[in-house]
């Protein structure tokens, strides 16, 4: 084997940008070219958008405005801006954002003060433009390098407004397929009853949560009882059964980020379910016949969530953060109080529930013994076959 040379200048350090633009898909997952509702396109417009949400979140501005034209997305808030000094830094320096500061954002998404440095970096147009105390600070960059800033005097509403345009050389041939913005921008409003988003001058607004995204993704005429509906603090859950589809159904959040491939939040809601059905029923129902045919979806709210990527697609966290307690026992024992409490005061519902799953019991039952009846059989002709072939 040939003797390599490994010397000091083998040894390289990357700045941010650099090591963002090199290895993207540790910060946005695939790279796609749009055709893919979790491509890398509709992950930058994500980690922009999350920034407003958390200002909504924390009572600053009811209004996001985005735009989005031959590739080039705007995205306008009505919070409280960005700190006029910061606006640079937190753009282009990693580990710099006002979510390391609780009592700025409580409880955002991006904890990490990666999400527009990644943007940035992954843009070859890219600009941010602060309004608050009377004044207007931009900055402009090209690839993560600082181009341009101004400062001046300002009448314009306070807020945060973000221009960019995925770089070419990165993202190839891709395009923005307003579907997949759709379906995202629907979910922020689920999430956040009250908020309007305006996308390319179509309004998106809920209020009534989680609710209106099970009516809006099902044929309500296939919901078994009218939607159960519960809110905490930190906890919002709605679920229905399905008339005719076998099987579960599950929307998840975690502080306005859908989880998509579900987490801790998610097995806990589960269990929950299964846990307070026999309770209630006082019967060891199978959890399989009480989760049968479900439609369901839960959020939650927690202090710096741990996510198992930075795409955040499922949670890691077992800690709700503060003084609560696990995410586990915080769900189990907030859908073991409100859902009990539900079946009582609506005992058409727990009626229905009931037979919901006595029938799932007998169906699976039923099957098993289609299945024993067949194995049986399959056993009897191998040994009838065997002898045959022993003659």
């Amino acid at each position: 084997m040939a003797n390599t040379k490994y010397t000091e200048d083998n040894i390289r350090s990357l700045d941010w940008k650099e090591h963002i633009r090199m290895r993207p898909g540790m910060y946005i997952g695939k790279l796609g070219d749009g055709s893919s509702a979790d491509d890398g396109i509709y992950i930058l417009l994500k980690e922009v958008i999350d920034n407003c949400i958390d200002e909504f979140v924390m009572g600053a501005g009811k209004t996001i405005e985005i735009n989005i034209k031959d590739n080039e997305v705007r995205v306008r808030d009505y919070g409280r801006g960005i700190p006029l000094g910061k606006v640079v830094d937190v753009v282009s320096k990693m580990n710099t954002g006002g979510k390391y500061d609780s009592r700025a954002c409580k409880k955002s998404v991006g904890l990490n003060g990666v999400g527009t440095k990644a943007v940035n970096a992954l843009s070859h147009f890219f600009k941010v433009e602060s309004v608050r105390d009377g004044q207007h600070k931009s900055a402009e960059f090209n690839a993560g390098n600082l181009v341009d800033e101004e400062l001046e005097d300002s009448t314009k509403r306070r807020g945060t407004k973000v221009t960019f345009v995925p770089d070419e050389s990165i993202f190839k041939k891709f395009k923005y397929r307003n579907e997949y913005v759709e379906r995202m921008l629907k979910n922020y409003v689920y999430l956040n009853p009250g908020l309007t988003i305006v996308f390319n001058g179509e309004k998106f607004h809920s209020e009534n949560g989680l609710k209106d995204l099970l009516e809006d993704n099902n044929n309500q005429e296939d919901f078994l009882y009218p939607i159960i509906h519960l809110k905490g603090d930190d906890i919002e859950v709605a679920l229905t059964h399905s008339k005719t589809q076998y099987s579960e159904e599950y929307h998840s959040f975690v502080n306005g980020q859908n989880t998509t491939q579900g987490g801790t939040h998610q097995a806990a809601f589960r269990e929950a379910l299964v846990k307070t059905i026999r309770s209630f029923y006082d019967k060891n129902y199978d959890a399989s016949d009480i989760r049968k045919s479900i439609i369901s979806a839960i959020a939650i709210k927690v202090m710096e969530p741990v996510f198992e990527s930075q795409t955040k697609t499922k949670l890691g966290s077992t800690d709700m953060g503060g003084d609560l307690p696990t995410v586990r026992t915080y769900i189990n024992d907030f859908i073991g109080k409100y859902l009990d409490n539900y079946l009582h005061k609506n005992p058409e519902v727990a009626e229905a529930i009931q037979k919901k799953i006595v029938q799932a019991e007998k169906e699976r039952k039923e099957l098993s013994g289609i299945r024993k009846l067949a194995r049986d059989r399959a056993k009897k002709a191998s040994l009838h076959n065997k002898k045959l072939r022993n003659c």
